[in-house]
C-alpha cells in the first residue's frame, strides 16, 4: 500500500506564526487601551458627578509624619492626643455655589469647645493659580517659604474660634474674605467652604501649599511655638531658633519632595527659610466597594474584547 506523503501547505509557515503573534500583541494593546478609557470614564464619574459636585482635587498623606522636618514632638498636656495633627487627605470640590476643601486628620478633637468643633489645627492653604504670585508667607508665622515656579494667588486660612478666611493676593492691598468652617461628623475631616463669588471659576490646573501647625491665639500668625524641648504648651524639637513651625505638609512622595527633604535645614548660618514645592494637579481617590465593582467591571470587558480579536484572522491573512 503506497505511503501517503503529507502536504507541506498543512504545515504551520512561518510567516504565518509572525503575523499571527503581531495580531495577538495588537490585540492585546488594543484592548488595553480601551480598558485604560473604561477606567477613565468610570473614576471621573465616581469622582465628580456625585449630586452635582464636582472634584478639582484630591490627594492622601502618609500616616505618621506629624513630626515636621523629623524631630517635632507633641507639648506634652494630656490634650495633646497622637494623631491631632496628622495630616491625611486633601479633597478640593466644588458644586453651583461654593468651593470646598476637607482637611482630613487622624484624629480631631474640640477639649474648649470652639464654635467649629475643632480647636487643635491650624491650617493654611496657599493657591497657585496663575503664572507669578508670591513666594512668600502672609506673615513669617509658618517660617517657610514657596517656590519661585509656583507662587500663590490665593490663601485659605483654617482655624479654630473665628477668623478663618480667604485672601485674594492678586491686588496689593489684598482682599479678605470671612469664611465658614466646621468640623464633619466623621471625627477626623474638617471643612471649609469658600463661595465662587468670592474666587472665581475653579479650575483643576491649580497647585497648592498645605501647611498644618498648632492652634496658639498668642503665637506668631497664630502658629504654636516650637521649642528645643516640649513644654506642656509648646512643641519640641526646634530645627533651629526661628525655624519652620509647620509639624506637617501635603506632599507627593518620598526623594527629593518629601516633607523631610523640604523642611531640611539648608544652611543653619543663615536667615533663608526652607523653600517648599507645590502638590498637584490630580487624584488620588480612596478605596471603595465602588472602585472595586468597576475595575471588575472593566476587567471583565478587557477579556471580552481580547477574546474577540484574537479568535478574528488577522488582516489579508486566511486561515
Amino acid at each position: 500500500m503506497p505511503c501517503r506523503r503529507i502536504s507541506s501547505n498543512h504545515r504551520p509557515r512561518p510567516q504565518a506564526l509572525i503575523i499571527r503573534k503581531w495580531w495577538l500583541t495588537w490585540c492585546l494593546l488594543t484592548t488595553i487601551l480601551v480598558a485604560m478609557g473604561f477606567s477613565l470614564v468610570i473614576a471621573t464619574c465616581l469622582a465628580s458627578a456625585a449630586g452635582g459636585s464636582y472634584v478639582l482635587f484630591s490627594m492622601e498623606d502618609r500616616a505618621g509624619d506629624d513630626y515636621g522636618g523629623g524631630s517635632i514632638t507633641y507639648p506634652l498636656h494630656e490634650v495633646f492626643e497622637p494623631g491631632l495633627f496628622d495630616l491625611r487627605r486633601v479633597h478640593v470640590w466644588h458644586d453651583d455655589h461654593n468651593i470646598y476643601f476637607d482637611i482630613s486628620f487622624t484624629r480631631v478633637t474640640n477639649p474648649w469647645n470652639a464654635p467649629e468643633g475643632f480647636f487643635h489645627q491650624l491650617i493654611d492653604i496657599y493657591i497657585d493659580a496663575e503664572p507669578g504670585g508670591h513666594t512668600q508667607p502672609v506673615a513669617p508665622g509658618p517660617g517657610v517659604q514657596f517656590s519661585a515656579e509656583a507662587g500663590w494667588e490665593y490663601r485659605l486660612r483654617i482655624q479654630p474660634w473665628g477668623d478663618s478666611q480667604w485672601l485674594d493676593g492678586r491686588s496689593n492691598p489684598g482682599k479678605v474674605h470671612a469664611i465658614k468652617v466646621l468640623a464633619l461628623p466623621d471625627g477626623k475631616t474638617i471643612r471649609a467652604g469658600v463661595p465662587l463669588t468670592m474666587t472665581g471659576p475653579p479650575n483643576r490646573g491649580w497647585r497648592y501649599y498645605v501647611l498644618v501647625g498648632g492652634f496658639d491665639v498668642f503665637g506668631p500668625d497664630h502658629y504654636r511655638p516650637i521649642k528645643e524641648t516640649a513644654t506642656q504648651w509648646s512643641f519640641g524639637g526646634e530645627a533651629w531658633p526661628g525655624g519652620p513651625s509647620v509639624i506637617d505638609i501635603l506632599d507627593p512622595g518620598p526623594q527629593r519632595r518629601s516633607q523631610k527633604v523640604q523642611l531640611a535645614i539648608r544652611d543653619s548660618s543663615s536667615d533663608a527659610m526652607p523653600v517648599l514645592l507645590p502638590v498637584g494637579p490630580g487624584l488620588s481617590l480612596p478605596f471603595t466597594w465602588k472602585h472595586l465593582l468597576a475595575s471588575l467591571a472593566v476587567l471583565c470587558v478587557l477579556a471580552s474584547i481580547f477574546l474577540l480579536l484574537s479568535r478574528l484572522s488577522p488582516p489579508g491573512h486566511v486561515g
